[in-house]
């Protein structure tokens, strides 16, 4: 499975479990997580920790994932992040929108 799902207090902790989150496996990280916000919405964080590489395919995902939460007043918490991926939000400017965390705990 690409994605765990685990319950952790008021908040889901979705674990990217793939080194790489790009274009060959968005489709389906991205269906999992519509599917578990749409039948259970709560606060999410996402732990990246097994991710080596983001590209632009995911970080797609990650910025429909963080709308989808910020319409339904839900917030997204990224923790995790290994050199690569926080380079990307560096880059993009995003690490200035999404809640970093260091901790992937509650």
């Amino acid at each position: 499975m690409k994605i765990t799902i685990e319950k952790l207090d008021k908040i889901k902790k979705i674990t990217l479990n793939v080194d790489k989150f790009d274009v060959v496996n968005m489709q389906e990280i991205k269906k999992s997580i519509d599917v578990e916000i749409k039948e259970n919405p709560s606060d999410v964080v996402i732990d990246f920790a097994n991710v080596s590489f983001v590209d632009s395919s995911g970080l797609s995902v990650i910025i429909s994932v963080f709308k989808q939460l910020n319409t339904s007043k839900h917030k997204l918490s990224l923790c995790g992040l290994q050199a690569q991926p926080m380079e990307l939000l560096e880059i993009t400017q995003l690490h200035k929108v999404f809640s970093i965390v260091d901790s992937c705990s509650a």
